[in-house]
């Protein structure tokens, strides 16, 4: 991300559509007006083309799914600390280099000021790096962040494709249940720097305990499922604390005697010490997804039925999810270990480069693509290939925000160059970019964005690379 900063001068709402009405841009008088209908096509699950029989997920993905997911409980902390800069996510570093930069806007749409970074950043201690060193587990669905903050860090409004939702301090979700090493506490005790299985990063210390031995051995050595659905509500009759269940998160189960239709789940709360405790609560096991779980269309239609519509959520924001946890998801509910960022995700596998020109790179995806074990990449956004229309056109489901627009409009330009208005501004080039908002996750061809009156470019033609997971 490049940010930059920019000189918003004010102008009273009177006075914008004043000039508005001069240049033609809201009157009949403006004879070059274009009336542009958006045509975004979506496609229902049903439309998928599903394996014509099961596909068997080899033993070694799900042995490394167990293995990465409980790293952060399986390597000593020593190792861990070692490997530090391995770890997606940014170093203790990275305050100096925020409290330095003055272009970081608020939900307020104002600069951070410097007295408001001072006192985050005063609020790590440095010098005694790592001050904690215990392996916890996270209890609560928890934001990591970037530095110690709930509040936003967002790149100037006026940009088309910034502010909200992209607050760049935020790095993912976490689920509850995920394993950690925390390893550095803030001075007011209320952030703690941690390793997560995807993520180092900040979470608020309200939403971790600490797994000792006790808790850590009976937990890990358990068999696992995951939630077909975030519906789930786990609940304890002997406690007053529940969690809803999410799709991608690892639920230890035992079976329950003389009931063949439950399984007994546990999920983690802390004591009044910020100590894990284990509580279990009952959920009907086609709820939920086993190792032995079918690749198939009869369990994953219903699965991407779960996931579709969901509305997008940059890094994990409100518990939504964007195109990398989609698909992080989706395929960790087969125990198919992918990384958090779409750019490492794009790596695992057999990665393909596509061919510049549109029908050859939609022959090379039909030709060498799996559905729903292929990922499609353009620069920033990752789409998992679902198979084709009846006419051949490839099919994606992704998590996306929207299409990019380009405008063409001098006297727009000019406008909006003295009065910056929130979603479009003016490129290098003299277009005026801005955003389609789709929003939410959706099946959609690879043409997406096509036919719009050149306002919104087709995916296809960013799209430059593929990976099939299961081919090395």
């Amino acid at each position: 991300m490049i940010k930059t900063k920019s000189t918003k001068t004010l102008v009273t709402g009177c006075q914008l559509l004043v000039m508005f009405f001069c240049f033609g841009i809201l009157g009949c008088g403006n004879s070059n007006k274009e009336d542009v209908t958006f045509k975004i096509a979506t496609f229902s699950p049903e439309e998928l083309q599903y394996p014509t029989r099961e596909v068997l997920i080899p033993d070694t993905y799900k042995m490394e799914f167990r293995k990465n997911f409980f790293l952060p409980w399986e390597e000593s902390p020593s190792k861990l600390m070692s490997s530090l800069k391995s770890f997606p996510g940014k170093e203790l570093s990275y305050l100096q280099k925020y409290l330095d930069d003055d272009a970081w806007y608020g939900e307020n749409k104002k600069p951070h000021t410097r007295e408001q970074r001072e006192e985050i950043v005063n609020n790590i201690s440095t010098e005694n790096f790592p001050n904690f060193l215990k392996q916890g587990i996270v209890i609560a669905h928890t934001d990591l962040r970037r530095i110690p903050t709930n509040r936003p860090g967002f790149d100037t409004y006026s940009k088309a494709g910034e502010g909200y939702p992209f607050d760049y301090f935020q790095e993912t979700n976490l689920w509850a249940n995920t394993p950690v090493l925390l390893v550095h506490i803030s001075k007011d005790k209320l952030w703690c720097y941690v390793i997560s299985p995807y993520y180092k990063g900040w979470v608020s210390t309200h939403d971790v305990a600490i797994a000792n031995e006790d808790f850590r051995e009976p937990w890990s050595r358990k068999n696992f499922c995951l939630p077909l659905s975030d519906d789930i509500s786990l609940q304890n009759p002997l406690s007053h604390y529940a969690v809803n269940a999410k799709v991608g998160m690892v639920l230890p189960y035992e079976e329950i005697p003389g009931n063949p239709e439950k399984v007994m789940v546990y999920y983690a709360s802390a004591d009044e010490n910020q100590n894990a405790q284990i509580l279990k609560s009952e959920v009907k096991k086609d709820q939920v997804a086993f190792n032995s779980f079918s690749f198939d269309r009869d369990h994953l239609e219903p699965l991407v039925s779960q996931l579709l519509g969901r509305p997008y959520g940059w890094g994990g924001t409100l518990e939504n999810r964007d195109c990398s946890s989609l698909i992080r998801d989706l395929l960790g509910t087969y125990r198919v270990w992918l990384p958090r960022d779409s750019k490492d995700q794009i790596d695992v596998g057999h990665k393909y480069e596509l061919p510049e020109a549109t029908d050859a790179k939609i022959r090379q995806i039909q030709k060498a693509g799996t559905p729903f074990l292929t990922l499609l990449r353009k620069k920033g956004h990752n789409m998992l290939y679902v198979g084709n229309t009846p006419q051949g056109e490839p099919l994606i489901l992704h998590a996306i925000w929207g299409l990019k627009t380009s405008y063409s409009n001098e006297q727009l330009a000019h406008l909006l160059e003295a009065y910056p208005i929130e979603g479009i501004h003016e490129k290098e080039d003299g277009k005026l970019s801005g955003r389609h908002i789709i929003g939410e996750s959706v099946i959609t061809s690879v043409s997406i964005g096509e036919g719009n009156g050149k306002v919104t470019l087709p995916l296809i033609e960013e799209i430059y690379a593929m990976t099939n997971i299961l081919e090395k």
